[in-house]
């Protein structure tokens, strides 16, 4: 299935309290409407050479679907048939621990470490409300570097609305900052990965 290269959606602001829009004449135009500035959660995201920006038309903002629901950590699906966008937003929480027994009892959870330490744990991630059908999922652990230091995928390739899903790592927190521990799904296989959720863990 070929996703056409812009999904745009005019939005209402109000929608969306993590999410800004600035218009300002200095950004230039597009299609020779004004472009606009868009902050989430107070970074601003940036558009690359051949990608459709944020620009104003008749005083509401219009967005691609996709950047809005990836920054916004949901799905986008679009069915050319009928010329539908859909957009799913599953619940996914995690947390870490150092012991996750085979009856789900967590024990040690934790959320920060010392620089250096080299830690046995496990991720676990609890999914409800995923209501479309998916290729598969992945866990993966960035350093603050950037770096992917450890990563679980699964294939499930049919729909499962709803799954708990503990899975052990062993990583060395060897950079100070922000480890992020993503939890990402891919709707097809020739698809990319999509962050769904993400939890810190503070090497310090």
């Amino acid at each position: 299935m070929k996703v056409p290269r812009v999904l745009t959606l005019v939005l209402s602001l109000s929608m969306f309290g993590t999410a800004g829009v600035l218009a300002n004449s200095l950004l230039g135009e597009y299609e020779g409407y004004t472009k606009a500035r868009v902050v989430i959660n107070n970074v601003e995201k940036t558009f690359k050479e051949g990608e459709t920006p944020a620009f104003m038309i008749n005083g509401s903002t219009v967005f691609p679907v996709r950047t809005l629901s990836e920054s916004l950590q949901s799905l986008v699906k679009w069915d050319s048939s009928t010329n539908t966008v859909s957009i799913h937003k599953p619940n996914v929480h995690m947390f870490v621990a150092q012991k996750v027994e085979d009856n789900y009892s967590v024990k040690q959870p934790f959320g920060g470490v010392k620089k250096g330490d080299k830690l046995d744990f496990a991720v676990f991630a609890q999914v409800d409300s995923l209501t479309t059908p998916f290729h598969s999922f992945k866990i993966s652990i960035v350093s603050p570097s950037g770096q992917e230091v450890a990563m679980h995928e699964k294939v499930v390739d049919d729909k499962k609305e709803s799954f708990w899903y503990p899975w052990p790592f062993t990583v060395t927190f060897s950079e100070a900052g922000s480890y992020v521990v993503k939890f990402s799904i891919k709707l097809s296989q020739d698809t990319d990965y999509t962050v769904v959720s993400e939890k810190v863990i503070l090497s310090e």
